[in-house]
């Protein structure tokens, strides 16, 4: 129950988030969110803030959970050892590797850490086969509990995304996930320029479902 009530009280201010400037392509999950543009920041985290008047300094990805038709843009607030914590404005953050998603926090039950040294490696080097991936979720209860994830890792050819207003040419790697129980499909944009993943749609667990994320010009 306390999960249900955290995520309904950040969906409710996750909806008063203005854009910052994010840009979309039409006919993606990004253009059929319900994006409620805001004129000040009444009720966000005063460390969201602080990011967003530090301006273009501050790396930011556009993000959208499909489930919950909602979608915000997130701001870098910090970066250790290769892993990126990115800020929402109600103070819940998002952890990535080099663009996978390896960790969420303050959005209720949700994925406590991963380690995709595996995929990661497959993906960025445009490489097929098969790689095993390992996430901790936290269960109703606040418990850890571990999975393991056998991928098949396909490269799906060349595929243009729009990032900012500008065309980018890009590999679209996709990763067939299955466990016991589970199953999910991660897609992977990496930029022919930089070999960076820079769009993506991966799932976060259960309760939280897919995310797609994509970086924005600052």
């Amino acid at each position: 129950m306390g999960a249900v009530l955290r995520m309904s009280r950040y969906a409710r201010l996750l909806m008063l988030v203005a854009l910052l400037g994010a840009c979309t392509n039409s006919s993606d999950d990004f253009e059929n969110m319900k994006l409620i543009m805001a004129p000040d920041k009444v009720g966000f985290n005063p460390r969201f803030v602080a990011l967003a008047e530090a301006g273009s300094t501050v790396p930011a990805l556009q993000v959208a959970f499909v489930e919950q038709a909602l979608a915000s843009t997130v701001l870098l607030e910090s970066t250790r050892d290769g892993i990126d914590t990115w800020l929402t404005p109600d103070g819940a953050t998002l952890i990535t590797q080099q663009g996978m998603l390896v960790g969420t926090r303050g959005f209720g039950a949700g994925m406590l850490a991963s380690d995709v040294d595996q995929p990661l490696a497959m993906v960025l080097a445009g490489r097929e086969g098969f790689s095993d991936r390992f996430h901790t979720f936290l269960n109703g209860n606040d418990e850890a509990n571990t999975r393991t994830y056998r991928c098949e890792i396909k490269n799906r050819g060349a595929r243009e995304v729009i990032v900012g207003d500008k065309p980018m040419q890009t590999r679209l790697m996709a990763e067939d996930c299955r466990s016991l129980d589970q199953s999910f499909l991660n897609l992977f944009w990496v930029s022919d320029t930089g070999n960076r993943i820079v769009q993506t749609r991966q799932w976060t667990g259960d309760f939280l479902g897919i995310v797609t994320t994509r970086v924005v010009p600052r």
